[in-house]
């Protein structure tokens, strides 16, 4: 099976030129105990790869195609969506 099958089948676009490939965890949502301070520098950096991303359309009109309970938690198409309190979240 093919990567673009496999996204497929998960539901995960192909963003050809993602600027966020290989830098994951400055988009994850903050972890137990990481200082709001580190998460916000982060994210600060996860944004700032988006603004100038070739995949920022197709990637934004991903994540608006999702319903709210289906959408990712951390950075997503430049977003910082607020952190529900069933995710444990807070300090963004």
């Amino acid at each position: 099976m093919i990567v673009g099958s496999l996204f497929a089948v998960l539901g995960v676009p192909v963003l050809p030129g993602a600027r966020c490939r290989g830098r994951s965890h400055l988009f994850d949502e903050a972890t137990q105990g990481e200082p709001a301070t580190t998460v916000a520098a982060r994210h600060r950096q996860a944004v700032g790869l988006c603004e100038h991303c070739p995949a920022l359309a197709p990637c934004s009109e991903w994540y608006g195609s999702l319903t709210p309970s289906k959408r990712p938690a951390g950075v997503v198409a430049g977003r910082i969506p607020a952190q529900s309190p069933a995710r444990g979240g807070g300090g963004r």
